[in-house]
């Protein structure tokens, strides 16, 4: 909504639910770190979605890993903990007011975080069924079941309250681009969740599991993140994670027996 009172704030915020006929882990497996479906993107880049008609989505970051917490199932891909800001990464070379306002939020974050750690994320799922985009477009998202073949999935938009109207404008029509059931790249992600519930439901997949050994036995704890692992981000160790704490919780456990220690 769009508050455009004289001398009151500007907000412009959204959600939008819609139902996609998959079952609701999918998604979540998604954005919990699966890298290795970003081919069905190509279209995507291709027709160049981007903020300033470039890339739909940024491109490979260097030193970028996956992160799992196998004792509470959550995982995201990020950047190993670091001490100082990367330079300033221009987005919005087509919009100058845009681009003006990121550059100072970026400068800020240098001035405020000094050399204290942070942790650079980009998607991650929080167990069990809501994800996350850290960068741009950011908007979290929670899957509701509705029945093991169909969920209805809620998409909530996140613009800074106190951003020039120039801003939220320029992130509005971005993100309608990139998510949501229009969205071009949502729309191929979409593809993926629902063939491959359909496929499940035949009777060879049902005689058949799921292969999770990819960086199998490649994950080393990271003493800044208490109960994180890392691994290299093309790796299952964040769905193995997820799937083993859903298994958990499936066999019926005492809440003491799945949450020792919290």
């Amino acid at each position: 909504h769009r508050d455009g009172s004289p001398g009151g704030s500007e907000l412009i915020g959204g959600v939008q639910k819609w139902r996609i006929g998959c079952n609701w882990k999918f998604p979540a497996e998604n954005f919990i770190g699966d890298l290795y479906h970003d081919i069905s993107h190509r279209s995507v880049d291709l027709v160049g979605i981007g903020p300033s008609g470039g890339k739909g989505r940024r491109d490979s970051a260097k030193g970028r890993v996956a992160i799992a917490f196998p004792r509470l199932g959550h995982g995201l891909l990020g950047t190993l903990p670091y001490y100082a800001e990367p330079d300033y990464a221009p987005m919005y070379k087509n919009y100058p007011e845009v681009e003006r306002y990121y550059r100072e939020i970026h400068e800020k974050r240098v001035r405020t975080l000094g050399d204290r750690m942070r942790v650079m994320h980009r998607v991650g799922t929080i167990f069990p069924n809501m994800s996350f985009h850290g960068w741009q477009p950011r908007t979290i998202t929670v899957y509701h079941p509705v029945s093991p073949h169909e969920m209805e999935m809620w998409r909530m938009y996140l613009v800074d309250r106190d951003s020039p109207l120039e801003v939220k404008e320029a992130a509005r029509h971005y993100f309608l681009r990139y998510s949501g059931p229009g969205g071009l790249t949502e729309s191929d992600d979409m593809e993926n969740w629902t063939g491959a519930s359909e496929s499940c439901r035949g009777h060879v997949a049902q005689q058949m599991d799921f292969n999770y050994q990819m960086g199998i036995g490649h994950a080393t704890p990271i003493p800044e993140v208490p109960d994180g692992v890392v691994s290299n981000e093309y790796t299952e160790e964040n769905a193995r994670a997820y799937y083993r704490r859903w298994g958990q919780f499936m066999k019926g456990l005492r809440w003491e027996e799945l949450m020792p220690g919290y």
